[in-house]
């Protein structure tokens, strides 16, 4: 029997679906079992969703109460020693699956279990990343950040994804300059919270977030990118971008396309003519959205 903690709507909780449970962290073997079970529980509950014909006789509950209770977070309790021992030492528990971020003031480890279309989208945004910059000749020169542990502020986190250049200016530390987060379960709070917390480069944090919200109910993707005001040192939406079908099988792209600064990801101006801002064209954003939607709703489309 697991040791659990009563639900409380404390700093890292907040912007979670009240279905988020709290563990007592017990040792690598313990957290080993209850992510094995946390994640089988999910795939059923995701699944248990997708298969609702009727959604009025669902155990009395409708579609959208169920979908609400899906998340794919946990929350452990932990001490900052032990995290350290565990999770960033050279036996350090890896768990490819799962994305981790580590609040030392509140001593508390969320973990994001990372289900099918979580990577087929953060792997589509890659992709199209990665072919943007082979017309550069620049495919070599970024470093792909992908569940890597990252100091921001004091703190540790994983992004879903993120790109650097893999020789940074003199003086610029070798972290992701651009950074991914993949949302299905969490509230446009918790997203946002988590754009905040990235993105910084005044404290050398990142100076893009591309944050993708996915709709477990319907097939819709938005896609937004932050970056940082330096006049008024705050993050902004500089772009939204909504990818959406209808009962008819057609999509629409609107916002697009997915720009992203050359200086903000290489962290410096481009030198020739090819080095362009990477832009990932409409006919892009709907391949993403679509590799996202054929694992959701696989069953019905």
């Amino acid at each position: 029997m697991f040791h659990m903690e009563q639900n409380e709507q404390d700093h890292d909780s907040e912007g979670l679906p009240p279905s988020v449970r709290r563990y007592v962290y017990e040792g690598k073997d313990q957290f080993a079992q209850i992510i094995a079970l946390e994640r089988e529980s999910l795939l059923d509950l995701i699944l248990h969703s997708r298969e609702i014909a009727d959604i009025d006789t669902v155990s009395g509950r409708n579609e959208q109460e169920i979908t609400t209770e899906i998340t794919e977070y946990i929350i452990f309790s932990i001490d900052p020693t032990t995290f350290n021992q565990d999770f960033l030492s050279l036996d350090a528990i890896s768990f490819p699956s799962i994305r981790t971020s580590f609040n030392p003031n509140t001593k508390t480890l969320t973990v994001k279990m990372v289900t099918d279309e979580h990577t087929e989208i953060a792997f589509g945004v890659h992709k199209a990343i990665d072919k943007a910059l082979t017309q550069m000749g620049l495919d070599e020169a970024v470093r792909q950040y992908q569940g890597v542990d990252i100091d921001i502020n004091g703190r540790k986190k994983q992004p879903d994804m993120g790109w650097g250049p893999r020789r940074p200016p003199r003086g610029s530390p070798k972290r992701p300059s651009v950074v991914l987060e993949v949302a299905v379960s969490e509230t446009p709070k918790k997203l946002r919270r988590d754009v905040d917390l990235w993105l910084n480069p005044v404290r050398r944090n990142a100076n893009v977030v591309i944050a993708i919200k996915v709709s477990r109910r319907r097939a819709m993707v938005t896609i937004d990118s932050w970056t940082w005001d330096t006049t008024n040192g705050t993050s902004i939406n500089s772009q939204h971008i909504e990818v959406s079908e209808n009962e008819n099988d057609e999509v629409k792209v609107s916002g697009g396309p997915l720009v992203i600064p050359f200086r903000l990801l290489f962290l410096r101006d481009p030198q020739t003519p090819r080095e362009t801002d990477v832009i990932i064209n409409n006919e892009w954003l709907q391949k993403i959205a679509e590799w996202g939607w054929d694992i959701q709703f696989q069953n019905s489309r």
